[in-house]
């Protein structure tokens, strides 16, 4: 009797595991002791990422600390390597000339991707999972009427335009609304120039989130912007077409440690439904809400989640 007993216990102690394994549905739950820092950088876009990051892996029973909001790509990739964020969003072209300190920019987005993937697990361990359709890219904008009115369309255009003498619609100089990293990186100001065989009378240098405005408002007749920013729509801005290829691709991506991927080898498909999803229209969106509407980041991620599917109201 006391030999049936036991066994008896046994099995009921079995399904009692595999009980707290599986949820409803044979959802996989965490055992309440997995904790995930997620980082991201101070704009806009990085914070919406990072709230989608954190209410996902939330809702699929992580504990998830917030270290969102780090002041640039420097402080962030370091408290990265540090190990004080588990997981962030990053951008390839980034990666390849900030972080792996490459000269030559790769335009192709999937060439971009491997390079950057192959050399950043190899020196650093970090492990790029599957990069999304939005390309953040650097961009240079215009009003829309404005453009029409000068008739520029792309940056071949705007060179044209330039080098001829042709006064700006705005008046005055052919000035460009920057922040000071765009005005002075290689894959910025400086190689549009040299690209397109033209240069800028003068560059004014102030905060991204300022330029679109300052553009809108005729106080400079062309910006530097985002490709994903949601103010270009909202503001009745164009971008002038890239149409010698200069741009680096900026595809966003996961990043996660190496050792918290081997320890946790689930987020890769958890992160893979931001992924598939996030392309450009969808981040334009997004950074609309908070940049136009009034959201806050937690609430424009907590609502397209909510309509995704993805977490329960």
């Amino acid at each position: 009797m006391k030999m049936k007993n036991l066994a008896i216990t046994l099995v009921i102690l079995s399904m009692m595991l595999v009980g707290v394994g599986c949820g409803q549905d044979g959802e996989v739950q965490q055992d309440g002791d997995a904790v995930i820092a997620v980082g991201s950088k101070e704009f806009t876009e990085q914070l919406i990422l990072g709230q989608l990051t954190i209410q996902l892996l939330e809702e699929e029973g992580y504990d998830v600390i917030d270290n969102t909001g780090l002041s640039g790509t420097a402080i962030l990739r370091d408290a990265f390597l540090d190990g004080e964020v588990d997981v962030k969003w990053e951008y390839t072209g980034t990666a390849l000339i900030s972080h792996l300190g490459h000269d030559e920019a790769i335009t192709d987005s999937e060439e971009c991707y491997e390079a950057v993937k192959e050399e950043d697990l190899e020196e650093n361990g970090v492990v790029w999972l599957d990069y999304a359709g939005l390309d953040n890219t650097y961009t240079l904008i215009m009003r829309e009427d404005y453009a029409e009115e000068a008739g520029i369309q792309s940056m071949s255009d705007l060179a044209e335009a330039v080098n001829e003498g042709e006064t700006p619609p705005t008046g005055g100089e052919w000035v460009l609304a920057s922040n000071e990293e765009y005005a002075t990186r290689d894959d910025g100001m400086e190689g549009v120039e040299e690209t397109y065989g033209f240069e800028f009378e003068d560059v004014d240098i102030m905060e991204p989130g300022i330029i679109y405005g300052v553009v809108r408002d005729g106080e400079a007749p062309v910006g530097m912007g985002f490709m994903t920013d949601g103010r270009i729509d909202g503001y009745d801005l164009i971008t002038l077409e890239d149409d010698k290829g200069f741009h680096p691709a900026y595809n966003a991506a996961p990043n996660v440690r190496e050792e918290v991927l081997d320890e946790h080898p689930e987020l890769e498909d958890i992160l893979a439904k931001l992924t598939e999803r996030l392309d450009n229209e969808t981040m334009q969106q997004l950074n609309a809400k908070v940049d136009i509407d009034g959201y806050q980041p937690e609430e424009a991620a907590e609502e397209y989640l909510v309509e995704e599917g993805l977490i329960s109201e």
